[in-house]
């Protein structure tokens, strides 16, 4: 049984009883209404609207920050960004820089000697000039404050604007003139009509000449100091009442002008005079940016206007963009654009607004739907259809309200989905007595379908039209489908189904009807034949909140959003998609548009390849949401449309979200080392820095200078040197991280800003630190180290074999500061063995080191050399005293032992590596280069070279030393015996070094 309820109650029980009818005069008012919206949804719409609503034009979020959201200040003057990525705010709570996280004051940390900010400026050696109120002009370069001077009598202390000429002259706008800073200090123009006056902005031409508009609407222009013209708007207006209001110039020289009204106008120089024939004149008018406080032209040509009411961009290619007052846009007095591409606005009434490129709009403010959690939107013809807990809401084409019997009938009903039907109908699932609900906007007529008629539920989910225009109603209990406005078919538990809520359908191939279940999986209904598609082909998860179409695949293939998990079914098989990354909880709705598959989840919309997706590789995904204009967040089991321009109408917990199936461009922010602390002391950005070897905490502060908040990146960190690899930060836009008791050496502290879907994307920069090394950490302290062990071990095995030695007289210190020092007791505890051969050792060293140095031997191997030379007689200390101080013939067993001092020295050091070729000397320097040498033969350069070098040496000194069996031999004799030597005990090259030293009666060295 069917049920025609036309019935206008507002205000009264919505519950309608069957068989009801209305008396005549309301159904005249009701004829009248239909009448009427039938004529508003055949009326063609305007132009401007229809450019209005065009999803073509760029989309922005608002953000404001004052004193409210951490900036000190409700108001702001002026505002850039530096080459260096910071951004500063001048107004007169201070000068703040902010790097995406933190508000510095500069003005409260006592940096800068004023908290009234009118100004600022960059010139072209990155310094920063800053024009105050009550102080006049300070400079801030390389991290220091500097106050420049002014004139005697305290005048130009009211700084308005700064611009810097072709040479590098920096002119100065104040209220009470115009002048430039020459030398450190600022030197006022003293031309009459000029001085004493305000100067509100300047500009230089491409003649080099200074512009300055001025109080009155007038526009003084300078010359070397001199006033050379006065402009006035008449001059390039046609409008007489357009004053001029402010000046700047481009890079190339370009003047621009702004006025009182709403025009401007861009004069390029041809000629030398001041006539509108001397310049090539452009006016451009910005509708809905009047009284223009400031022009911003930036470094690509993009031209900001700041309006008292409203501000205006037009871009490089003319494209005009324009911000009226309603979107904070009011008192604007300076603009930039920062190298992310979003909008800056000082304000005076609001402080520093930001517009970001987003990829959502809204008709909540036109509409009043803020704050209204909406179930469900669709879209026919010029009529919207918005669908709350509360009832259903129609707007027309530009988001105008409409009431009429229908949402009279729904107020306080719970609708669920909309849909609008190819007939032109629109159908209402809604928790209520009324169950599916029809609606023909075309007469009115309103047609309810309940348990009454067979429905299975009043509580209606979800509706579908199928191919041949029959409708599927699915409820709380199952499904039916109603054809020719009467229901024809029942589905439930009866038939099979063994969960019978249904949460979506669609239409599968060859017409099959595909239901979702809350936890049976998949139903699919052909004739009256039912089949559960689910557990058994690889479905995890029962609950299916939505099934797509795969475009490509002829209703044979299907995503499907099985809870918080994503499936792709080909109608035999689920496959499970993980290759990618999503947010936490359900998938609630999805969509394909040009090769990308978008999934709504919660906190907004993700864009995923679809050919990724599908090909199982792993894949970047992209979370478009709150940041990027998302009004609210998403709910389960709502239902969405497309709006006439192909963008997604989206129901939200506040409202209504308009997405474009497009995404912002992400671009990897700026990174920078901003402080690094050693032990308390602070550094400023710094590019390098050297620490003592006492430094015992170095700390690095760093950040990405990200103002989008929609920027997608992650910090990675790494001191090479230190760290085995790098460390990632997630979710940051700062951090720091600190060392104890790094090591002495070299490091590279190396920061990456880097875009996680494509790491290769990536912004660097870096740190070098040097830290001095400590004593322990020299190779002369482990040589230290090394020699002492050996004398220790030494030392022990003297006292082993021979059992003579009553003590050792001192133990040597573990640490010695002085190499030399140490060696030295070393050479002098071998040499003590004989006393006749005392302070041999010493003296050998100091010809090996003197030879290696005449032979060209770098400073490393010469000081290698003296060490390994002092120790060549180590192994003497395996020698029993009455041997080696024997005076008489040396038996043939004793001058074996005599000869095995080499390898009891070689053995004894062959494990101390800290000294390269340390053995070479004790094992090898009584070898000799014709190969007759003892104890392993070795010739010429078998022989190691430190070797040959101390077999010279140590070979003199024997002869000019006196020995217990004879006196020192004379020096003729020991220069004949060098020279008979050579080439056969000695290396030939080597012998002319020791000789060269005794002709400079050098040798013999006298040591103390």
């Amino acid at each position: 049984m069917q049920e025609n309820l036309t019935a206008n109650r507002k205000g009264k029980d919505t519950t309608m009883r069957k068989n009801s009818t209305i008396k005549r005069p309301a159904l005249q008012v009701i004829g009248a209404i239909c009448i009427l919206c039938l004529l508003l949804s055949i009326w063609p719409p305007a132009a401007a609207d229809a450019a209005a609503s065009s999803g073509s034009e760029e989309t922005y979020v608002t953000t404001v920050y004052n004193d409210r959201n951490g900036l000190p200040t409700g108001e702001a003057n002026t505002l850039l960004q530096t080459a260096d990525g910071y951004l500063w705010f001048g107004s007169y709570g201070g000068l703040v820089r902010y790097d995406g996280s933190t508000f510095r004051n500069y003005s409260q940390e006592g940096l800068l000697l004023s908290s009234s900010i009118r100004s600022l400026y960059e010139d072209s050696q990155n310094r920063l000039w800053i024009g105050t109120n009550d102080a006049g002009v300070f400079l801030l370069e390389n991290d220091s404050v500097s106050q420049i001077t002014g004139p005697d009598d305290h005048s130009f202390l009211c700084i308005r604007d700064f611009i810097e000429g072709e040479d590098g002259t920096i002119y100065v706008a104040s209220s009470s003139g115009m002048g430039e800073i020459r030398d450190g200090v600022l030197m006022p123009y003293t031309a009459p009509d000029v001085l004493g006056r305000t100067v509100y902005s300047l500009g230089v031409d491409a003649r080099g000449r200074l512009w300055g508009a001025m109080d009155g609407g007038i526009c003084a222009v300078m010359e070397d100091g001199t006033l050379v013209e006065t402009v006035t708007s008449d001059r390039f207006f046609s409008d007489s009442n357009a004053q001029i209001y402010c000046v700047t110039s481009d890079n190339e020289g370009q003047i621009y002008l702004g006025t009182s009204g709403n025009v401007l106008a861009k004069l390029s120089v041809k000629g030398d005079g001041f006539t509108a024939a001397d310049f090539d004149v452009t006016i451009l008018q910005l509708e809905g940016v009047t009284v223009h406080n400031r022009i911003c032209v930036t470094d690509s040509g993009d031209i900001l206007v700041c309006g008292f009411r409203g501000f205006g961009w037009i871009s490089a290619d003319g494209t005009q963009t324009v911000f009226p007052e309603s979107e904070k846009a009011t008192s604007v007095n300076w603009a930039a654009r920062d190298y992310e591409g979003d909008l800056w606005l000082a304000s005076s009434d609001s402080g520093v607004i930001k517009y970001t490129p987003g990829c959502f709009t809204s008709p909540n403010e036109k509409a009043g739907l803020e704050g209204l959690t909406v179930n469900t939107i669709a879209r026919l013809k010029n009529r919207y259809y918005v669908g709350t807990d509360q009832g259903i809401r129609i707007y027309d084409k530009n988001w105008n309200e409409k009431e009429n019997q229908l949402t009279d009938m729904l107020q306080q009903i719970r609708v669920r989905h909309i849909l609008p039907d190819s007939s032109g109908r629109v159908w209402i699932a809604t928790y209520s007595s009324f169950g599916a609900v029809c609606y023909d906007p075309k007469n009115g007529e309103i047609t309810c379908y309940s348990e009454a008629e067979g429905l299975r539920s009043n509580s209606v989910r979800t509706l579908l039209e199928l191919s041949d225009g029959t409708i599927a109603v699915g409820t709380q209990n199952g499904a039916n489908l109603i054809h020719d406005g009467a229901i024809t078919a029942s589905f439930g538990s009866e038939d099979g189904m063994e969960n019978t809520s249904i949460l979506c359908m669609t239409e599968g191939n060859d017409g099959e009807l595909l239901l979702g279940s809350d936890g049976g999986g998949i139903y699919g209904i052909r004739g009256n034949q039912i089949t559960c598609y689910g557990f058994g082909q690889g479905l995890e998860e029962g609950v299916v909140l939505r099934m797509l179409p795969d475009s490509e695949a002829e209703g044979k293939g299907f995503f499907v959003s099985a809870g918080s998990s994503l499936y792709y079914w080909d109608t035999q098989t689920f496959r499970k998609l993980t290759q990618f990354q999503k947010g936490a909880g359900s998938i609630f709705d999805l969509y394909e548009r040009d090769g990308t598959v978008w999934i709504l989840q919660n906190s907004g919309i993700y864009g995923i390849d679809k050919t990724a997706l599908l090909s199982g590789e792993e894949t970047s995904s992209r979370l478009y949401g709150f940041s990027h204009g998302l009004t609210g967040s998403l709910n389960a089991n709502t239902w969405n449309d497309t709006d006439s321009d192909g963008s997604l109408l989206m129901a939200t917990r506040n409202g209504i979200s308009q997405f474009y199936f497009r995404g912002v461009d992400n671009r990897i922010p700026i990174g920078i080392i901003q402080t690094v602390q050693a032990d308390g002391q602070l550094f400023d950005h710094p590019e390098e820095i050297s620490l003592e070897d006492y430094t015992q905490r170095l700390t690095i502060s760093f950040s990405a200078l990200a103002y989008r908040d929609t920027s997608e990146f992650e910090i990675a960190y790494q001191l090479e040197g230190f760290d085995e690899e790098e460390i990632i930060l997630k979710d940051q836009k700062t951090g720091s991280v600190s060392y104890t008791n790094l090591p002495g050496g070299s490091y590279n502290f190396r920061l990456r800003i880097y875009d996680p879907n494509n790491p290769e994307n990536a912004y660097s920069a870096s740190l070098r630190v040097q830290k001095e090394k400590s004593l322990k950490e020299k190779p002369v302290f482990w040589i230290l180290m090394v020699l002492a062990i050996a004398a220790l071990v030494a030392l022990l095995t003297r006292l082993i074999m021979q059992k003579k030695m009553d003590r050792i007289q001192e133990q040597k210190k573990a640490y010695q500061q002085i190499v030399d020092q140490s060696m030295t007791t070393f050479a002098k505890t071998i040499d003590a063995k004989d006393p006749y051969t005392n302070g041999h050792s010493l003296r050998v060293a100091w010809y090996s080191r003197e030879i290696a140095r005449r032979m060209g031997l770098s400073e490393q191997e010469q000081e290698n050399t003296y060490y390994i030379a002092l120790l060549h007689d180590i192994g003497k200390i395996g020698v029993p005293d009455q041997i080696l101080n024997k005076p008489a013939k040396l038996t043939e067993d004793e001058w074996h032992i005599i000869q095995n001092h080499v390898t009891v020295g070689g053995d004894i050091l062959k494990n101390f590596t800290a000294l390269d070729g340390i053995e070479d000397g004790a094992r090898y320097h009584h070898e000799r280069f014709d190969g007759n040498g003892y104890c392993e033969k070795k010739q010429k350069d078998e022989i190691p070279l430190t070797a040959r070098i101390i077999c010279v040496a140590d070979t003199y000194d024997a002869m000019a030393s006196d020995r217990c069996y004879r006196k020192a031999l004379p020096e003729d004799v020991i220069r004949a015996e060098l020279e008979k030597g050579a080439g056969t005990q000695f290396d030939p090259e080597i012998v002319p070094y020791m000789l060269q030293m005794m002709d400079e009666g050098i040798a013999p060295v006298q040591l103390s």
